[in-house]
């Protein structure tokens, strides 16, 4: 009877463990429920029919007032992320860029590089082409973050 008590609440501690410290693994309150319901049947088998009803509500009733106190104390809040983002991309990053700027790359585009467009530095990429360091570009297009060039022909 001791062993079963004691796989009980073995398989009590290890389901409240996977809801409180480890969420998401079931792996562990699988394991639990299985050594938890382990004990409540070996006292059916041992003591009989009346005594493994009790200790069926009595697990039930436990486990219940359990989470009962874990839901309204809010017991996981301590181990939770409360913090939120609250930063955006730089959508202002392109301001002043328009189509037709012309730059001086400072990278090799291959087809993604580094291009000067006034006093700022930006990543920008061609259409496929191979252009060489220090090549006088022009904006062809402006998509969302991304900034195309082309090389101005003399």
């Amino acid at each position: 009877m001791i062993i079963a008590i004691a796989l009980i609440i073995i398989g009590l501690a290890l389901v409240v463990a996977e809801v409180i410290l480890i969420p998401g693994t079931t792996i562990v309150g699988f394991i639990g429920g299985a050594i938890g319901l382990l004990g409540i049947i070996k006292i059916y088998l041992e003591q009989g029919n009346t005594a493994g009803h009790i200790a069926l509500a009595i697990c039930l009733c436990s486990f219940g007032l359990l989470f009962f106190i874990i839901v309204k104390y809010n017991v996981w809040s301590g181990v939770a992320l409360k913090d939120t983002l609250t930063n955006k991309v730089n959508e202002n990053i392109l301001d002043g860029l328009e189509v037709g700027t012309t730059g001086i790359t400072k990278s090799v585009l291959r087809p993604v590089g580094k291009a000067h467009f006034g006093d700022t530095e930006y990543e920008v990429q061609t259409l496929g082409h191979y252009v060489d360091s220090g090549v006088a570009v022009r904006i062809i297009q402006i998509a969302q973050l991304k900034i195309i060039v082309e090389p101005i022909k003399s």
